[in-house]
C-alpha cells in the first residue's frame, strides 16, 4: 500500500501543479490590461477550454486523493 500511496500522491501533486499553471494563464489573460496589452492573448473560447481542462485535472486529482490508504497496511501499526 505504501508504494501505491506514494504513486497516488505524486499523481495528485502533478495534476494540481498543472491546474495551478493553467489557472495562472487564465488569470493573466483576464488581467491583460495590467500587463500593458491592448487585448487578451487567448481568445474567449480557448479560455473556456482551459477552464474545462483545469476542472478535469482537479476532478481527477480529487478522485485519486480518495484512493489513498490513510490507515496504512498491517506493518504501519
Amino acid at each position: 500500500m505504501r508504494n501505491n500511496n506514494h504513486r497516488l500522491i505524486n499523481n495528485i501533486e502533478t495534476k494540481l501543479s498543472q491546474a495551478q499553471s493553467m489557472i495562472r494563464v487564465i488569470l493573466d489573460n483576464h488581467n491583460y490590461k495590467d500587463d500593458g496589452l491592448d487585448e487578451p492573448f487567448i481568445n474567449h473560447y480557448d479560455t473556456g477550454n482551459l477552464l474545462w481542462a483545469t476542472g478535469d485535472l482537479l476532478e481527477d486529482a480529487y478522485k485519486e486523493l480518495l484512493k489513498i490508504d490513510i490507515k496504512g497496511d498491517k506493518n504501519n501499526g
